[in-house]
């Protein structure tokens, strides 16, 4: 199929495995794009880092009760990239989106700047027939309509999967990045967003069955997560870090209060080895990673 044109092996595999396709859904794609950074690129480099890092992380989750190491995801290596073409670059992540989600596959992507996940949602949007709920986990709104000239950039993420899926099926959560505009856009536009004081301030349960109230009307739900959601003192490697920022742990245990069997595929990006601190960052993304596929896997045996 089209979308198999725009993959190439990578050298390194998530948890050091390839994964049974007939045995599990799961797929993991690497997207090593960051032409859109503005200001500190490295992200292209996260997909290794972070299957790297994945392959030294014990793979239970006391969470899930589930052990990823019996049914890990099949590694379908790397979205060939155009860098310097933003344009180029999420034609070729769509139709890899479109292609995997067709397949009935549940893709977990690694990017790469945040611009990836708009190129993702318009291929997952064309397989499934209709828009997804899409749950962004961000410390920034990014509802730029453009920025420095630009309207594929990092900062206009929020605002371009809007456009595509509608401002009412897109929740930000962890917010406490904007300009002035960009919340008067979030309110004139009808999307919902929490910030990380508000989430700090309740306790998990209201945060969760704030968000579980919004996703009833939901028949699929999408999940991008920015590292930079969390505070930079558990992820300091990230393109743009932002003080007062959740813990690894909220995010996590708010992860698995609300991701169901209508769950069809997610992004990790923005982790920047570049940046980081003995790697710890990546190894958070590995983190997050498998103690998401765990949950699935858990669903699916429920």
């Amino acid at each position: 199929m089209a979308g198999e044109l725009y993959l190439v092996e990578s050298p390194y595999t998530f948890l050091g495995m390839r994964g049974e396709r007939g045995r599990t859904k799961l797929s993991v794609v690497g997207v090593p794009f960051d032409s859109t950074n503005s200001f500190r690129g490295g992200s292209r480099f996260a997909p290794v880092k972070v299957r790297l890092a994945s392959q030294s992380l014990e793979t239970y989750s006391f969470r899930a009760h589930s052990d990823l190491e019996l049914n890990p995801p099949v590694d379908e290596g790397d979205v060939a990239v155009v860098h310097g073409d933003a344009e180029a670059t999420l034609k070729a992540v769509a139709e890899v989106a479109h292609y995997l989600t067709s397949e009935g596959r549940i893709p977990f992507f690694i990017g790469g700047d945040h611009t990836v996940t708009y190129g993702i949602v318009e291929g997952v949007v064309r397989a499934l027939g209709k828009p997804p709920c899409i749950l962004i986990l961000d410390a920034h709104l990014d509802l730029r309509n453009e920025y420095l000239g630009f309207r594929l950039s990092h900062a206009c993420t929020a605002r371009r999967v809007s456009e595509v899926v509608g401002p009412d099926r897109v929740f930000l959560i962890g917010v406490r990045a904007a300009c002035r505009d960009e919340v008067l856009d979030a309110r004139r536009l009808g999307i919902n967003y929490i910030t990380s004081h508000d989430l700090l301030r309740k306790t998990l349960r209201e945060s969760v069955n704030k968000v579980r109230a919004w996703l009833e009307g939901c028949d699929a739900v999408y999940v991008s997560i920015d590292a930079d959601v969390i505070d930079p003192a558990y992820a300091p490697g990230v393109a743009t870090p932002e003080p007062e920022g959740l813990t690894p742990t909220y995010v996590l245990d708010l992860l698995w209060k609300v991701v169901d069997g209508r769950f069809v595929g997610a992004d990790l990006v923005e982790i920047n080895p570049m940046a980081d601190y003995s790697d710890v960052t990546s190894f958070l993304g590995a983190k997050i990673l498998i103690e998401l596929m765990n949950i699935l896997n858990a669903l699916r045996k429920r």
